[in-house]
């Protein structure tokens, strides 16, 4: 069995990782929110939601043939509907708000992207302030913000197998032609 779909979680990790580090602020990308106050400042990437958006369409795709190599293909396809909560986490308002406005800018960049992989219409919800002085996350205040964005991402399934060749048979009245 093969697949084809586009892991957002670890694409968008990778390129987080590497604008935070041209733009010359230091953080740490994670697909989870912090474990540690040792991994302050962060963004923490986390699935939302993962649902079948186009089950309509069917899922059947066709069969493919392949005579040379006598491999017999079968393609199943859907579309997921999904999101993605990135928050940022820092120990300083202020620059939980600096930090924010560039993870906007990367989130933007990061969209032709997306879409020059085959994603369909992503799009973000921003703007959600949070924090936490209550000592239960860690020690000291945090403060976080948040922004969704979702997507539709095709899946494409084939289930291969390989055939014998028929080499001969017998018919029911007892002729027999190769084999």
């Amino acid at each position: 069995m093969e697949f084809n779909s586009v892991d957002v979680k670890e694409e968008l990790l990778q390129f987080l990782k590497t604008g935070f580090k041209d733009a010359k602020v230091r953080m740490n990308v994670f697909k989870a929110d912090p474990q540690t106050e040792t991994e302050l400042p962060c963004v923490g990437i986390n699935r939302v939601s993962d649902s079948e958006a186009a089950h309509i369409l069917g899922d059947y795709g066709g069969t493919d043939f392949d005579r040379a190599n006598l491999q017999y293909t079968e393609i199943h396809s859907t579309h997921f509907q999904e999101s993605m909560e990135v928050r940022i986490w820092h120990t300083n308002a202020d620059e939980r708000e600096r930090a924010y406005r560039i993870l906007k800018a990367l989130l933007m960049l990061f969209r032709p992207v997306a879409v020059e992989k085959g994603i369909l219409n992503f799009s973000m919800e921003a703007g959600k302030d949070e924090s936490d002085f209550s000592g239960q996350v860690t020690p000291f205040p945090v403060y976080w913000a948040s922004i969704v964005i979702s997507y539709i991402n095709p899946l494409d399934v084939q289930v291969s197998e390989h055939v014998d060749a028929i080499t001969g048979f017998t018919s029911r009245g007892g002729v027999s032609i190769g084999g």
